[in-house]
């Protein structure tokens, strides 16, 4: 039965149905034995501990589980209304009825309002069993709802902290929302990255911290989310450091169950480096269309040009009349200048001979300076600010003389009263993560030319087309539009950059970059010297141009006119032949058929076809055969001769 001490009873043949735990605060054992009388006969088989004091209680709540505590309403040292505080204090969803023998209404109002699930007094407990069923059906009920109500907080916390690692995950998009008064509510990695705003910089600051001065209104951009429900749209947004970069941005609307407004979600990425890549293509889309253009009339107009010249000499030669001579002259002198633009579109259109050797360009800019001095001007001051240990470049150094005046004579211009030119020479290194910011360069070593004026700057609607062929901002008359276009296609033909940095009424600069020359190149450029080509060309001016420019490359050059020739060069010699670049139609054996008799007498032999249009679409080339189509520009065959020789 029921002891003094705490005593746990048991029923070995409780079912599950039956099976009741109850924790019983009481010091009459007796009492105790006629509660468990009275849930035997309710139906209960109950396993019950008896406790006296609080310490016993405390220990038996933190141990063990139970179905219900009942509480005697006074015990010697210790009260029902203290056992509920500690069965309060323990957090326990346990149901507490107090059982008292004497106590009134008074102290059942306050058992109740402490918490207790109900009342009874010693000797009416004939509700006691019902009431104890009723609270342990009760109580598991809340049990469930609990587990059910923590399992959905668990689900929900799962799901937003997925949703979380997910969104920070994303580095290279801006994710982030705002909320309905346009505030900043939450922020990813990948916004603080691109905007340079840290994630509690950014919370409570409204979206405008992200756009430009000038920039459309954020309500209008927010009317038309809420009307549309979603947009896409690209614009100039603003960093921390007050740098700008275009970004293609997506926004949606957030509503609540009912439709109510509850925020704005954004998605923004950098797209500057692509809009750059995309004005490159179709810049030097253009170029190429125009290089073909050029090298298509060049050509046949310098041959005309070599008539009209040999004609003039002739002449000059036999007129006496002087007035008659002056005629000729001045038809010389338009020849010479329509040369001379020729060559201007050629080196516009990247297309023009280099002659490039190992340069000191301190010594080109000191040169262009000297010539510059009195071309200029009493009104205009020369400065010059060059680096003595300059490292060397591989170029054309007539060609640099050329982009130095022209550069010059742009600086001339836009200083109408006068002013100073700068010429700066620096080594730099180029660091290959930093390499977009550097202007496109790859990463390495690079000698910079700069050229500074204090002139009137260049108008901003008008930067983006200044290296543009045939474009000037001056008056008619005044130039060809060439000058810029030249300097670029010279700078980049031998393998460098130009970049422009210009503010309206303080000045432009100028900042060329050209590859150091190294060691390495000249090796490659000695490896070039032994490797010999075997140009094929009936046509003499064509195979005089292209002979000019593979030799001006480093290598020795066999050129015949035939394809018999050809062959009878490849039976007969001893020395290798390294490449065969040859006209894809010329009169008797093609071509592609010359260049398969020549791989059959030399395996492996690389062939370069150059036809005047692909007629290859339907008869795929085999893996050592490369065709171009002429016009070729210079850079265009100087890397496909590379390529087929797997050099760099």
């Amino acid at each position: 039965m029921v002891s003094d001490q705490p005593t746990l009873l048991n029923r070995a043949d409780a079912t599950d149905q039956q099976h009741i735990r109850i924790l019983l605060v009481e010091d009459n054992p007796v009492d105790a034995e006629l509660l468990e009388l009275d849930l035997t006969s309710g139906g209960y088989v109950p396993e019950m501990l008896r406790v006296q004091s609080g310490p016993e209680l405390h220990q038996a709540l933190q141990t063990d589980s139970w179905d219900i505590v009942l509480s005697d309403f006074a015990l010697p040292g210790f009260s029902g209304i203290e056992a509920l505080e500690i069965l309060n204090e323990s957090k326990k969803d346990i149901p507490f009825i107090l059982i008292s023998g004497s106590a009134g209404e008074d102290v059942a109002v306050r058992a109740m309002k402490a918490g207790a699930q109900d009342f009874f007094v010693k000797g009416k407990t004939s509700l006691l069993v019902p009431a104890i069923q009723r609270e342990v059906r009760e109580a598991k009920l809340r049990a469930s709802a609990r587990r059910q109500h923590e399992q959905a907080l668990d689900d929900l916390w799962r799901s937003e902290e997925r949703l979380r690692l997910l969104v920070n995950a994303v580095r290279d998009f801006a994710i982030f929302m705002v909320d309905p008064d346009s505030r900043i509510a939450t922020w990813n990695v990948g916004a603080e990255r691109l905007t340079g705003y840290t994630t509690n910089e950014a919370i409570g600051q409204p979206l405008s911290i992200l756009r430009t001065p000038g920039a459309s209104p954020i309500d209008e951009m927010l009317a038309r989310l809420a009307s549309e429900g979603s947009a896409e749209w690209d614009s100039i947004c603003v960093r921390k450091d007050h740098s700008r970069y275009v970004s293609r941005s997506y926004g949606a609307t957030m509503l609540g169950r009912g439709g109510e407004l509850l925020g704005y979600v954004f998605i923004l990425r950098d797209i500057t480096e692509q809009r750059d890549l995309e004005a490159r293509l179709a810049r030097t889309q253009k170029l190429e269309s125009l290089g073909q253009l050029a090298g298509g009339i060049a050509h046949d107009f310098n041959n005309m040009l070599m008539v009209i010249f040999a004609r003039c000499e002739l002449l000059s030669r036999q007129l006496e009349s002087e007035k008659h001579r002056q005629y000729v002259s001045d038809i010389h002198a338009a020849a010479a200048q329509n040369r001379d633009l020729t060559h201007q579109l050629l080196a516009a259109a990247r297309q023009q001979v280099l002659e490039p050797q190992v340069v000191n360009v301190n010594e080109v800019i000191a040169s262009a300076m000297k010539l510059l001095g009195p071309t200029l001007g009493e009104r205009f001051t020369i400065r010059t600010d060059l680096e003595p240990s300059l490292w060397s470049v591989y170029a054309d150094p007539g060609k640099l003389h050329q982009v130095l005046v022209n550069l010059a004579i742009n600086a001339r211009d836009a200083m109408t009263f006068g002013g100073t030119l700068t010429v700066e020479s620096r080594n730099v290194n180029v660091d290959a993560a930093n390499g977009r910011e550097e202007h496109g360069l790859r990463g390495g070593d690079y000698i910079a030319i700069t050229v500074i004026d204090t002139g009137t700057g260049i108008p901003e609607g008008v930067r983006d087309r200044i290296f543009d062929p045939f474009f000037t901002t001056k008056e008619p008359g005044r130039g060809t539009g060439l000058g810029l276009a030249v300097v670029r296609g010279v700078i980049e033909q031998t393998g460098g950059v130009i970049a422009m940095d210009t503010e309206e009424g303080r000045g432009t600069t100028f900042r060329i970059f050209l590859p150091r020359h190294t060691a390495e190149s000249r090796a490659t450029a000695a490896a070039a010297a032994r490797k010999t080509v075997l140009l094929v060309e009936d046509e003499d001016m064509t195979s005089s141009i292209v002979r000019e420019t593979v030799e001006h490359q480093g290598y020795r050059v066999i050129a015949v006119r035939s394809a018999a020739e050809a062959l009878a060069i490849s039976e007969r010699s001893t020395e290798a032949i390294h490449l065969l670049l040859m006209d894809a139609a010329m009169p008797g054996i093609s071509g592609r058929k010359l260049a398969e008799m020549m791989i059959a007498q030399r395996p492996g032999l690389p062939v370069i076809l150059m036809a005047g249009y692909p007629d290859h679409a339907h008869h795929p080339l085999p893996p050592s055969m490369r065709t171009l189509e002429k016009p070729i520009p210079t850079p265009v065959l100087v890397r496909t001769i590379r390529a087929a020789l797997h050099e760099p």
